[in-house]
């Protein structure tokens, strides 16, 4: 005698149904399937609360800036090892001062040596925006190496921040200017008496780096545009396009490698992709060429009429990134220049977007 069976969803005791199918004159159970996860394009760019998407924007510091260190070139404020005494205030080896001729210098310092360099008196931050520093790195900068910079006055002020995430860290031999909003360090409109730099942790040999041109700039706030999920979704990132747009003239077409179209940029345009509060990843931009290093980027169109030219660079992720709503995940791009010299410039994003409250998230 054959057994009796079903197929029951436990949770809801619906049982699965038999169907006869003429084409075969057969009973069968009769069965759809439906996608595990549901998605919906969407049509997204960086943006940011005041100038929305267009990032065409003057972000350039201006006022009076307060000069900290240019490696005792000049008499600024004062330095001194806190922890360990590797690092040296005053090296000829590199320099980035105009009519200087050195800088500070750190090699291979040990987990957990500090350096600090002091003003012996209050320094109240409100109407100041950023610190600026000049980066040198003769090598040995690893991905594993993190390097705090962070305000002080007796105890810690502010969160610290870790250099690799304001610069390309993996270009040696060259100057770099590192931009560092003071929101990013919790210290707006508070008081420091001192900055900070700590080797935090090392991946093996610890990195040679020079610093110099330190400063607190007053004026010229740098802009952030970010992109992140609606609350209750997550969002899939496969791709970013750049677009943009400046006079010039369409009879010659040759895009300069060391400009965006014929604006300079010094302190250079900063991604970070920032999981669970966690920056994953940072890449600083400064020319065209930069684009062009990113993965799988192209140039996707080009063209002017007789006074204007633009340009749009497609760059595709080798994996889709998610952004998760409930982690605060994001993908931020911070100007730290004048780019209103540039007619047009976004960045939009090619993404799907994940409804989780589906799920119950």
């Amino acid at each position: 005698m054959g057994l009796y069976s079903y197929i029951t969803d436990m949770a809801t005791k619906i049982t699965a149904q038999v169907a006869n199918k003429d084409i075969c004159n057969c009973n069968a159970l009769a069965v759809a399937t439906i996608p595990y996860r549901e998605f919906d394009n969407k049509l997204a760019f960086f943006s940011n609360d005041t100038y929305g998407i267009e990032m065409n924007q003057d972000a350039a510091f201006g006022g009076t800036a307060i000069n900290i260190h240019d490696g005792t070139d000049n008499t600024y404020w004062t330095f001194a090892n806190v922890v360990g005494a590797k690092a040296k205030a005053d090296s000829t080896d590199q320099n980035h001062t105009t009519a200087g001729t050195k800088s500070i210098k750190s090699d291979n310092a040990p987990v957990g040596e500090i350096f600090e360099i002091d003003k012996t008196s209050d320094q109240v931050l409100t109407n100041y925006t950023a610190f600026t520093i000049w980066i040198y790195v003769d090598k040995d900068w690893k991905a594993g190496d993190q390097i705090d910079f962070y305000g002080w006055k007796t105890v810690q002020v502010g969160t610290k921040v870790d250099l690799s995430d304001y610069f390309d860290y993996t270009s040696y031999d060259t100057w770099h200017k590192i931009t560092i909003p003071l929101s990013d360090m919790g210290l707006t409109g508070l008081t420091i008496d001192t900055v900070r730099i700590k080797q935090e942790s090392a991946e093996g040999k610890a990195p040679k780096y020079y610093l110099d041109d330190i400063q607190l700039e007053e004026t010229g706030t740098p802009i952030t545009y970010e992109l992140k999920p609606d609350k209750g979704t997550w969002l899939l990132v496969k791709s970013l396009q750049i677009a943009c747009a400046a006079t010039g003239s369409a009879a010659a077409p040759n895009i300069p490698y060391d400009t965006i179209l014929g604006t300079s940029i010094t302190n250079g345009i900063n991604y970070k992709r920032i999981q669970n509060c966690v920056t994953i990843s940072s890449i600083t931009i400064n020319k065209f060429i930069d684009f062009m290093t990113l993965s799988n980027a192209a140039i996707t169109g080009q063209g002017g009429d007789a006074t204007n030219n633009w340009i749009s660079v497609n760059v595709k992720f080798n994996e889709e990134i998610v952004l998760k709503a409930e982690d605060e995940d994001k993908m931020t791009l911070t100007i730290n220049d004048n780019l209103s010299g540039l007619l047009y410039l976004r960045v939009g994003v090619g993404c799907k977007v994940e409804d989780r409250k589906i799920y119950g998230c």
